[in-house]
């Protein structure tokens, strides 16, 4: 069974259980020597992170087919996928990947079932990513554009965006067939069969202002049906079919004089998904989710200096065959400051407090120092903050194995980075007390208060320029273990990234070099359970014309077999040609 469907589904834990002996959307336990991790971690927020007022240091563009997988991982994203533009899932710096914050509109996406979320379920706009647990954030662009594309695995796609004034407007939609060849455990070659995907999305923004108050409302709408295929260490049979439906709408009002700032935000997520799998007689499910919230914030300014303070409250409910309608309040507190201490040196302070049902969170302190040196002098930045999450609805409420009684995780992370014009590097360090992870209780499996992960890691880039020459060299090391001395599954010890950049006239070449070291699949001392090295090398040829430009991009061009997750390999060589057209230079 593929592990993509992970949703609080009955029949799909039955299944589970029959296969692996976990539920969906467990995590192995920690001493577990052997492949039973039946966990996916998606993307998602987590309560009490700290995000800092650095410019984002990647920026990955909205795409006609969706995320692409090299483009993450070129950035040294660790990231996990069965098949071409179906369900992905990212962490970032050795954390589990429900740690990872994503924002779109200054709110952030989750699913208040598992706390996570497949990228394939957030809106097609343009992704600005931090070198930091911080995470991600979405941003849509300021130029209207339409986009196509289409690629040898039987794949196309479109993608428009039109920006205005007071409104914007998008719509992205696909379909793929992922037909591509493969060898399965038994070394033989077949066509990959049941991967296909089909996606809709529509997207809008209104503005508007009353006096001195300014309204805005945000709006997307995303509808996905991907086939999930099997293991290719498993005999050669159909897998499952999974249909999501989200929609979120974030309205926001905003009023600012020369002092003070004052906001409200309210938003609403809704998100059906349903699951049919022809093994067993048939199984046939659905899965109900649902968010209100409003948030309420405050500021202040003088002087140089900046005090702001917010208030999030959100009500998060679940209902499912596996649950009965399961609900929780969430409450979320913050104090925050920032001014100049000097001409070069900027500081952040802050304080949170979360609140989930009858359990009080612990004080989250935050505290950050920025200096920036005069032309190209380095400049450096230190940060220590307290961050901590709360179990999810499934963790709490799953039937059978549910656990009301999960204490919320808590951890600390200490960060100090070193930046001048050829380069930068980023060290952390970090431990998480308290982390939860699905176990077995007999036939039953329940979430626990077992472990704790400490994780120490390292972030290089430099950057070189020669004429029409440039390139960018990334590496990454981690080192992510539980206190137990395994490491943390699907977290890459290392990862080196070097692309280089040729242009001339209308013309531009890409190459990009990736390498990926051998990587954990489960809390096991066993090197069986790893994926060995990876290396990919990718190829972008564009044509930069007066009114468009067009892009041929081969992937993976030495044919090597990928796999980001055990068992499911993804695409060899494959081409793909995208054409992109500015709207403004249709009325020119």
């Amino acid at each position: 069974m593929n592990l993509c469907s992970q949703r609080g589904l009955k029949a799909a834990w039955l299944l589970a259980i029959t296969l692996y002996g976990a539920p969906l959307g467990a995590q192995a336990a920690p001493w577990s020597d052997s492949l039973t991790s039946a966990s996916l971690p998606e993307v998602s927020v987590l309560g009490g992170r700290w995000q800092t007022g650095a410019k984002p240091s990647v920026q990955l563009p909205a795409r006609p087919m969706g995320w692409s997988a090299s483009e993450l991982m070129r950035s040294g994203i660790d990231l996990r996928q069965t098949g071409p533009t179906g369900s992905a899932w990212i962490s970032l710096d050795g954390l589990p990947s429900n740690h990872t914050w994503i924002q779109w509109e200054g709110m952030a996406l989750s699913a208040a079932d598992l706390g996570v979320m497949d990228l394939q379920l957030l809106p097609s706009a343009g992704l600005s990513m931090q070198r930091s647990a911080d995470g991600l954030r979405l941003s849509s662009d300021s130029i209207g554009s339409l986009s196509l594309e289409s690629s040898t695995l039987g794949n196309a796609g479109l993608n428009l965006w039109i920006p205005g004034k007071t409104a914007d407007f998008g719509l992205s939609a696909r379909r793929g067939l992922n037909r591509y060849r493969y060898r399965d455990y038994l070394g033989d070659r077949y066509w990959r069969t049941g991967g296909g995907t089909e996606r809709l999305e529509f997207r809008s923004s209104l503005r508007s202002s009353i006096g001195q108050i300014k309204q805005s409302t945000h709006f997307y709408a995303v509808w996905l049906k991907q086939g999930l295929p099997e293991s290719a260490n498993v005999p050669r049979r159909l897998g499952a079919v999974q249909q999501d439906l989200r929609a979120t709408v974030i309205q926001r009002q905003e009023w600012n004089s020369q002092r003070w700032e004052w906001s409200s935000t309210q938003h609403v997520v809704l998100a059906n998904q349903t699951y049919d799998y022809p093994l067993l007689g048939g199984i046939h499910d659905s899965n109900g989710v649902q968010t209100i919230g409003i948030r309420v914030q405050t500021g202040y300014r003088r002087s140089g200096h900046r005090l702001r303070s917010s208030l999030d409250v959100d009500r998060l409910m679940a209902e499912g065959p596996n649950k009965s309608p399961a609900s929780v309040l969430r409450l979320q507190l913050m104090l925050r400051g920032e001014g100049m201490a000097s001409p070069m040196l900027r500081y952040s302070w802050g304080l949170s407090q979360l609140r989930q049902g009858d359990e009080l969170g612990t004080l989250l302190p935050f505290a950050e120092l920025q200096h920036k040196g005069l032309g190209q002098k380095a400049s450096w930045n230190v940060k220590l903050h307290r961050h901590q999450r709360f179990p999810t609805l499934n963790d709490l409420f799953w039937s059978p194995g549910g656990n009301p009684e999960l204490r919320p995780e808590l951890g600390w992370e200490s960060r100090a980075k070193a930046s001048h014009r050829m380069g930068s590097m980023e060290a952390y360090a970090g431990i998480l007390r308290d982390a939860i992870f699905w176990i077995p209780t007999g036939s039953i499996w329940m979430p626990r208060n077992v472990e704790s992960l400490r994780r120490i890691g390292i972030n290089l880039t430099s950057t070189l320029q020669n004429g029409p020459w440039q390139s960018h060299i990334a590496a990454q090391w981690v080192y992510s273990i539980n206190n137990f001395g395994l490491r943390m599954p699907y977290v890459a010890p290392f990862t080196l990234n070097i692309p280089l950049r040729y242009r001339r006239k209308e013309w531009e070449l890409e190459v990009f070099n990736r390498f990926r070291s051998a990587t954990p699949t489960a809390w096991s001392s066993s090197r069986d359970t790893w994926i060995g090295p990876q290396f990919q090398l990718d190829a972008i040829l564009r044509w930069q014309g007066a009114k468009s430009s067009v892009e041929f991009a081969l992937t993976n061009a030495t044919n090597q077999p990928i796999y980001l997750q055990l068992g499911y390999p993804l695409p060899g060589r494959q081409f793909s040609v995208t054409w992109h057209c500015p709207l403004a230079s249709i009325t020119q």
